[in-house]
C-alpha cells in the first residue's frame, strides 16, 4: 500500500488514516501548494497538563488535543475538499521511551465517527482500531528536550524515591512513579515557603532544582547520602522544567 497516494475517509477507518498519515510526515509526500501555505504547529496549554496540535498531513488538517491528564488524544481530521470532518477519540496504551522525545514511540487505541446530525449522539463510534508507533515528534513541541516519563522519572526512581526515608511512599513529595507531578507541579514547598517544588518555566523558582544542586540555602543536597546526580541528569530535571514541567 502506498502511503503517499492512500487517502481513507470513511469512520470506521479514520484510525487506519492517522497511522497512514504519520507515516507520511515521516517519509515527506508531496503536499498542495495551498496545503504549503499553512502553518503548523503545537502549543502546550497554560497548565501545562495539554498539548494543542495542528497539523497539514497529506491534504488533511488535523486539529487534535493530546490530554496529558487521562493519555487520550482527541481532536477532528479535516479534508482540503470541504468535506465534513471525522472525530477521533483515541487512548494511548503504551509509550516506548527513548532519550530523544522525539524518538519515542507511541500506541494507541483509536475510534472514528462522522458528524452527529442530531442528538441524541448514539452509536455512531467504529470500533477500536490499533494504531502506531506514532513519534513522539509528531505530539511534543519541537525540539523538546526532556519529558518527564522518558527522561526525569527514570532519574527519581533510581536515585530519590528508592525509600520511603527519602521520597517514597509517605514521605512528601512523594517522587515515585505517578506522584511525582501531582506532588511537586505547583505545590508549595514546606521547606522554603517562597518556592514551589517545581514552578513551571522557572529553574529558579523551583524548589526541588535548587536541592538537586545543592544550594546552601535548600539544605543538604538531593539525594541524601547518595551521589549528585551527574550534569546529564541535572540538565534532564532542568529542561524539563524550564519547558512546562508538563506531565508527559
Amino acid at each position: 500500500m502506498d502511503i503517499r497516494t492512500t487517502t481513507v475517509r470513511s469512520r470506521r477507518t479514520a484510525p487506519l488514516a492517522l497511522a497512514l498519515g504519520v507515516a507520511a510526515i515521516l517519509v515527506g509526500p508531496a503536499r498542495p501548494a495551498h496545503a504549503q501555505q499553512r502553518q503548523s504547529g503545537i502549543q502546550l496549554a497554560p497548565d501545562s497538563n495539554r498539548y494543542f496540535i495542528s497539523k497539514d498531513v497529506g491534504s488533511e488538517r488535523w486539529a487534535i488535543t493530546y490530554n496529558l491528564d487521562d493519555r487520550t488524544v482527541t481532536g477532528n481530521v479535516f479534508p482540503q475538499d470541504g468535506g465534513a470532518p471525522t472525530f477521533l477519540s483515541c487512548q494511548i496504551t503504551r509509550v516506548d521511551q527513548a532519550p530523544n522525545p522525539a524518538d519515542a514511540q507511541y500506541f494507541m487505541d483509536c475510534r472514528a465517527a462522522g458528524p452527529c446530525a442530531s442528538a441524541p449522539c448514539k452509536d455512531q463510534w467504529g470500533a477500536p482500531s490499533a494504531v502506531g508507533p506514532i513519534p513522539g515528534s509528531f505530539l511534543l513541541p519541537t525540539n523538546t528536550l526532556a519529558t518527564l516519563s522518558g527522561n526525569v522519572q527514570p532519574i527519581m526512581s533510581s536515585s530519590c524515591a528508592t525509600a520511603e526515608a527519602c521520597h517514597a511512599g509517605g514521605r512528601a513529595p512523594d517522587l515515585s512513579p505517578g506522584s511525582t507531578w501531582p506532588d511537586t507541579f505547583r505545590v508549595r514547598s514546606g521547606e522554603d515557603p517562597g518556592k514551589d517544588y517545581v514552578a513551571p518555566f522557572d529553574g529558579g523558582g523551583s524548589y526541588l532544582l535548587d536541592k538537586i544542586l545543592g544550594i546552601q540555602s535548600a539544605g543538604a543536597r538531593m539525594p541524601l547520602g547518595g551521589a549528585p546526580l551527574d550534569p546529564a541528569q541535572v540538565d534532564a530535571v532542568r529542561n524539563w522544567i524550564l519547558e512546562g514541567a508538563a506531565n508527559n
